[in-house]
């Protein structure tokens, strides 16, 4: 008698949004030894965007300017790895990237702030 091996099936997840408030992604960071997880990195150029969008006094979203060796630098990374980073979430329509002379723009597609009173 033999058995026969049945795959259970994972159920297909749907596609989804949920909103990241700082609060959340304060509490979802956990530091590893050295390296950067992609959820830092991608924190990191969020911050920088956040940053960089308070210089502006309509808080639109302005781009940044950084260098792919710069990243890695920070984030203990192979430039290569920074580099397929940025690609994709460039595919993911997270942000945008361009090549300047000093390195490359970054702006994110769709980060909002809240409403200061």
């Amino acid at each position: 008698m033999t058995r026969k091996k049945t795959k259970v099936q994972e159920p297909q997840c749907p596609d989804y949004i949920h909103s990241l408030p700082k609060e959340l992604a304060d509490l979802l960071h956990q530091k590893q030894e050295d390296r950067y997880s992609k959820y830092e990195a991608f924190r990191y150029l969020m911050e920088k965007q956040a940053v960089r969008s308070l210089d502006d006094s309509d808080r639109k979203l302005v781009p940044f300017t950084v260098t792919i060796t710069q990243l890695a630098t920070d984030w203990k990374w192979h430039r290569h790895t920074v580099s397929a980073f940025l690609d994709d979430l460039q595919v993911l329509d997270v942000l945008s990237v361009g090549k300047t002379r000093e390195g490359f723009d970054i702006c994110f597609t769709a980060l909002s702030f809240p409403s200061v009173a």
